[in-house]
């Protein structure tokens, strides 16, 4: 008598290799967000210092989410259909670094552009194919708490590359940040090789927009993922602006200042990964979420009626009530709302807003900061915050989690 076959889905109590994977997607954020230590800092300002004006840095800064929020859903639901995942996130990792270690040798709005398109596909895809990775290996009941541990690790890589620049500020001048940048996105894709046991279940076929039409026909997506996409707006332009509202008040900030105030958030920001993700196992998504998009207007509408830049420190430290809600807690409400068979369809809507909000944010910040100032530019953030507040807090229902039975659609 033969022993019935093991169910790929079992649960992770009887997965002996759950550790291995947890640390290998672990090394990939860690690594991916030591890049992002270098890039949202000094790309911005080289940008700037280029001779390019508010408008046109914020063009730069779109053209990187651009191609993510074209690419992604296709990316997505052609993950799904063929169960590749580690070869997107490979593939595009090096996209995105030999697009940064090229840049340097460009000068042109255009041809900065293009590699800011090319380098922002390259990074969004990979990202986003990980989060359906981390879908794959965890279940529903514990999957917000697993995947805070192994993003947590990419706040970490942050928090260490900052705290490194501190002691070397040289390794922030141009162009040498930018083959630091292509040096870790390198690195970051063959970490989730490590990666055992994928769940991600094959079918076959072309891309088929109906995938995500099922994921986004299901009751409350659509409003989340509009909730998503103006928090996230808000959020990211928040922190890719920072660097220039810290320079705007001249002498009265010192050269350190922006790092310190990227590792006070970053610090802080790392327990909130950890603690968010089981939280919300255990109480919903919803009520962590409320929280976030409630502080959220009021945090940017502090920075618009700052006078130093001292107080920034002390606003830095509510990155853990907001950034990190934002960064694990959509990733649970969307795994929830997707069938074992269409995870990276899910994650890639998600990320797609994420995206969209990034082509758009930076360019409206750009022509907002050119004609207001950059400082009464955090009120105008606070105000699409707030919007988005209003749809979350009147349309958004906790999310009714599909089995976890692979092939259910």
């Amino acid at each position: 008598m033969t022993a019935p076959p093991r169910a790929d889905w079992e649960p992770e109590s009887h997965r002996p290799w759950i550790r291995r994977n947890v640390a290998a997607l672990s090394a990939y954020y860690f690594s991916y967000f030591a890049a992002v230590a270098f890039i949202s800092p000094h790309v911005p300002v080289y940008f700037r210092a280029a001779g390019f004006s508010y408008t046109e840095v914020g063009l730069l800064l779109a053209m990187a989410s651009v191609g993510g929020a074209l690419g992604l859903i296709p990316v997505g639901i052609l993950s799904d259909r063929t169960g590749l995942r580690r070869a997107f996130i490979v593939t595009g990792s090096l996209i995105q670094g030999m697009a940064y270690l090229v840049m340097p040798q460009v000068s042109s709005l255009a041809g900065l552009a293009a590699l800011q398109f090319v380098a922002g596909l390259g990074g969004t895809v990979g990202i986003s194919v990980a989060a359906a990775l981390g879908a794959d290996v965890f279940e529903n009941r514990s999957a917000g708490r697993m995947f805070s541990i192994a993003r947590a690790w990419g706040t970490a890589g942050f928090v260490v590359i900052m705290v490194i620049k501190l002691g070397a500020p040289h390794l922030g001048d141009a162009p040498g940040f930018f083959i630091w940048i292509a040096g870790f996105c390198a690195v970051s894709g063959p970490m989730t090789l490590m990666v055992k046991r994928v769940r991600a279940t094959k079918r076959t076929g072309r891309t088929n927009w109906r995938d995500a039409q099922a994921i986004l026909s299901r009751p409350g997506v659509r409003p989340f993922v509009l909730a998503y996409f103006l928090a996230y707006l808000a959020m990211m332009c928040l922190s890719g602006n920072l660097s220039l509202y810290v320079a705007s008040f001249g002498a009265a900030a010192p050269v350190w200042f922006v790092s310190a105030a990227f590792i006070v958030s970053a610090g802080i920001e790392l327990p909130g990964l950890l603690v968010w993700g089981g939280v919300s196992d255990r109480i919903g998504r919803l009520k962590p979420l409320r929280l976030a998009f409630a502080i959220l207007p009021l945090r940017l509408a502090a920075y618009a009626l700052l006078v130093s830049p001292w107080p920034v420190l002390g606003l830095q430290t509510l990155h853990c009530l907001t950034f990190s809600v934002l960064a694990v807690v959509p990733f649970a409400f969307m795994n929830d709302l997707s069938s074992a068979s269409r995870k990276a369809t899910g994650q890639s809507i998600l990320n797609a807003a994420g995206s969209a909000a990034w082509a758009v944010g930076p360019l409206l910040a750009g022509i907002v900061a050119d004609r207001v100032g950059i400082r009464l530019l955090y009120g105008f953030l606070a105000c699409i915050a707030a919007a988005g507040a209003v749809v979350l807090f009147t349309t958004v229902r906790e999310p009714e989690p599909l089995d976890q039975v692979p092939n259910r659609t």
